[in-house]
């Protein structure tokens, strides 16, 4: 097992058990007193919680509580990505409990103090990359339309890299933003184009650059672009670009 990259057995320790569970949804649909139907709104996703159970070893006590001590340091970053054994996908959160027990197996005395169980609640998303830890990716050249394929069960964050071959007053894009409520798509315009110059629309980290710089004050577009389960029609209005999109799978 992996956190953020660093392998657990630097510290003696070993994932024993992991429980699984599923995204938390928050919906506000309610049926008013007197209305012979209810009003439904869609739900919306929020963190998953599982639970890791790890056996940390050291020669003694103190070395025990060190090795624990350096496990869950490595948990207290700004956000952690976990590589759990046996586990295609990986997860994406923060540490929000740790529970720590001596001499879990009830041993002897004598070997009692060569092992401890260190418990931690994680809140977090799951997702998936390709096997060399780089997004999915679907590139498209002179193309009017083009059909991306997300392998994930939820709205997946995107981003959108639009390279013109020649300069462009605008260009329209459909299929990347959506009226989460309603599902509607919603149109994207990104003005002043220049050529050769690559645009960014990262729906991970809401940044809307061109060649690096702030480019949001010329793109019209109303929340950050995402690809729907299953597959999503991405349309332009001009065959002159090319476009690149990136992706991390979510899962439930």
């Amino acid at each position: 097992m992996n956190i953020n990259g660093w392998d657990i057995s630097g510290a003696q320790a070993k994932q024993w058990n992991v429980t699984p569970g599923f995204s938390d949804i928050e919906n506000e649909s309610e049926w008013q007193r007197g209305s012979p139907l209810p009003f439904f709104i869609n739900g919306s996703i929020g963190w998953k919680t599982i639970r890791i159970t790890f056996l940390v070893y050291g020669s003694d006590r103190n070395e025990i509580l060190q090795n624990c001590s350096t496990l869950l340091s490595h948990m207290m970053s700004e956000s952690v990505t976990l590589e759990l054994d046996k586990f295609d996908h990986k997860f994406c959160g923060f540490m929000s409990k740790h529970d720590f027990t001596e001499n879990p197996l009830a041993r002897l005395k004598v070997t009692s103090n060569r092992l401890s169980k260190l418990t931690v609640d994680f809140s977090c998303y799951e997702f998936a990359e390709q096997p060399n830890g780089s997004p999915f990716s679907e590139f498209a050249s002179g193309m009017l339309e083009t059909v991306v394929t997300n392998p994930g069960n939820i709205r997946t964050p995107c981003m959108v890299e639009i390279t013109p071959k020649v300069g462009m007053e605008q260009l329209t894009i459909t299929g990347i933003n959506r009226n989460l409520d309603t599902g509607e798509n919603l149109r994207v315009v990104i003005r002043s184009l220049t050529a050769n110059s690559t645009v960014i629309l990262d729906g991970e980290s809401g940044k809307i650059t061109e060649n690096g710089a702030n480019k949001a004050a010329d793109v019209d577009i109303w929340s950050l672009p995402i690809l729907l389960p299953g597959e999503t029609r991405i349309t332009l209005d001009s065959t002159w670009t090319d476009m690149t999109v990136k992706y991390r799978p979510r899962f439930m």
